[in-house]
């Protein structure tokens, strides 16, 4: 493995409740929804989505309804994320149709609210709009004050991509920093081709919000991830990649997002040719679905291949 640093950026520690990285979205969101005077949010993801139960955190502080639609047909799947938000008081409807139509879906459920009085906040999945990623341009800006104040220049950044919100402000502000940087996405919910495009509209709708310049295309590189996309199970590789973050640094990786991410940040440390360079990790949170997957580990091995001492 290459000699340099490898650096986290833990957006893993951010609330609200667990919402990660989804925390810099919600800020201006939430803070978008108060000047418009909403009385709700409406958001939509899966039952197990960080960004829905951040959302409903957010709202209830902030004294805002939450409205959040899932996709399918009731019941829900068991979720802690779901437990959360409802405990905050969201209200939970079913679009009918898959997760790919949810925008739609949010969309008329906003303007069926604002029809009965009560103005509403249509949110894209996992905050993904123009308002969303001024988060993390501002998040761009905090990691190089970091990287220069450690006497770094220049870094690679590697963050995992699902709705594309994050990877699009950091995008967007690449012109525009002390330190420069490019941005390797690992897509782990989204085919390339659907994704790029995406991206640079939210890009370009974020530039056009801060009047800012324009980023340098070539700092935006897009990969898929080398085990497919989350919802296709995990392997032995992705679980040597959480056993290695946990072990050396107790740090917890999500199986389906981040340690996908993180797998490729390793590589490409072993990769690089420019040692200075530091490879950033961007650790985007996901810490409930760490939990349920060591709550539901086989541990029958405990009693056969472990001495246990019971005591009275």
């Amino acid at each position: 493995m290459g000699s340099g640093p490898l650096l986290v950026k833990r957006d893993d520690l951010s609330g609200f409740a667990f919402a990660g990285n989804k925390t810099r979205p919600l800020e201006y969101l939430l803070g978008g929804a108060v000047l418009d005077e909403c009385e709700a949010f409406v958001v939509g993801g899966v039952a197990t989505s960080n960004f829905c139960a951040g959302a409903a955190v957010a709202a209830q502080s902030a004294g805002l309804q939450c409205h959040i639609v899932l996709p399918g047909k009731p019941p829900a799947p068991a979720s802690a994320n779901l437990a959360m938000a409802l405990d905050c008081g969201a209200h939970v409807t079913f679009s009918g149709g898959p997760r790919e139509l949810l925008d739609e879906r949010i969309r008329e459920r906003a303007a069926e609210l604002t029809a009965r009085g009560h103005r509403s906040m249509a949110i894209p999945r996992g905050g993904a709009s123009a308002l969303g990623t001024l988060g993390f341009f501002r998040a761009a800006a905090e990691l190089c004050d970091q990287l220069v104040d450690a006497g770094h220049d220049r870094a690679r950044v590697v963050i995992a991509v699902g709705s594309g919100g994050s990877i699009a402000g950091l995008y967007a502000a690449s012109a525009s920093q002390r330190a420069q940087y490019s941005i390797v996405g690992v897509s782990v919910s989204r085919p390339l081709a659907e994704l790029e495009p995406h991206l640079r509209e939210l890009a370009d709708a974020c530039v056009g919000l801060l009047g800012a310049r324009e980023p340098d295309p070539a700092a935006l590189d897009l990969i898929e991830a080398a085990a497919g996309f989350h919802d296709s199970g995990c392997d032995s590789a992705e679980h040597e990649v959480e056993l290695l973050a946990l072990q050396t640094e107790g740090i917890v990786l999500d199986p389906h997002y981040t340690a996908r991410a993180f797998s490729i940040a390793l590589r490409l440390l072993e990769e690089r040719r420019d040692e200075a360079v530091p490879v950033v990790f961007w650790h985007t949170g996901g810490a409930p679905a760490v939990i349920s997957a060591y709550a539901t580990a086989d541990n029958a091995k405990i009693g056969a291949d472990a001495d246990v001492v019971c005591g009275s």
